[in-house]
């Protein structure tokens, strides 16, 4: 490399642009932003800065910078720096972070309803209030209710329960409610609420994708009655599971929380 400079006669060129490049990472970012290294003569930088009160106060550190510069040069040190005022644009003010909004209270009294000590309860109505606070705010930012766990995310699902979804037992728990819904409540304890919600989800996922595919069929054959009979039935577990109720009090009204290509061949059928 040097040797291909100095045939081009761009050797002493490069030696002096060294100490410019080098100006940001020797002097730290704040001052970057306020100081611009126009040019080298000999041993001289030359940098302009935005007025003279900071051209003096810098001249009066001057030692300090001439040290940090030279020990990221290897040839040529620079020997003096001199500051001048110039036409340094003042740096853009950082923008403001948007204020949190009022707490939702009722949401917050509602999370604590089940806390029976009064001075307990205070202190858990604070935290909540806070929790309402930063989910108002996530929900102005445009961020959407993750879909397992109903909290405002900009990931779709949320992190939390992105994980929750790998878990292999929360895996077991979906393919058991799926045909069994009422068993739902039997993993609380071993779940927990995230986990409950996420086999929740996977199960009402993997349910949806199979009465699409039966509605299909369904149609295939002409709406023959075994088809669509058992269409049926796993509607009934999809709408007891969706709604967290028994089987038995699953009605027609709920159809409406079917997939809609569902919805149009169980009612063809009727």
């Amino acid at each position: 490399m040097n040797a291909t400079l100095s045939s081009a006669r761009l050797a002493r060129g490069v030696q002096k642009a060294q100490a410019i490049l080098a100006w940001p990472q020797a002097v730290g970012a704040d001052l970057a932003r306020i100081t611009r290294p126009r040019s080298q003569q000999g041993g001289t930088l030359f940098v302009e800065v935005r007025d003279s009160a900071t051209a003096h106060h810098l001249s009066m550190q001057r030692h300090h910078l001439l040290k940090a510069l030279n020990a990221l040069l290897k040839d040529q040190p620079v020997t003096e720096i001199r500051f001048s005022v110039g036409s340094i644009q003042a740096p853009p003010d950082a923008p403001r972070a948007a204020p949190l909004p009022a707490p939702d209270r009722a949401r917050a009294r509602k999370l604590v309803q089940d806390v029976q000590d009064p001075e307990l309860k205070q202190a858990a109505l604070r935290a909540a209030e806070a929790i309402t606070r930063a989910r108002k705010w996530r929900e102005e930012q445009g961020w959407r209710p993750c879909p397992v766990c109903g909290e405002p995310s900009k990931e779709q699902p949320c992190r939390a329960c992105a994980l929750t979804l790998e878990d292999p037992n929360v895996r077991r728990a979906a393919r058991v409610v799926m045909r069994a819904p009422h068993r739902l409540t039997e993993y609380a304890d071993s779940l927990g609420d995230s986990g409950v919600n996420a086999a929740r989800f996977l199960a009402l996922r993997d349910l949806a994708e199979q009465l699409d595919v039966l509605a299909v069929e369904c149609v295939r054959s002409g709406h023959e009655d075994a088809y669509r009979a058992f269409l049926a039935e796993q509607a009934t577990l999809y709408l007891a599971l969706h709604g967290r109720k028994p089987r038995a009090a699953v009605t027609r009204a709920d159809r409406a929380a079917l997939p809609e290509r569902v919805q149009q061949v169980l009612s063809a059928g009727r």
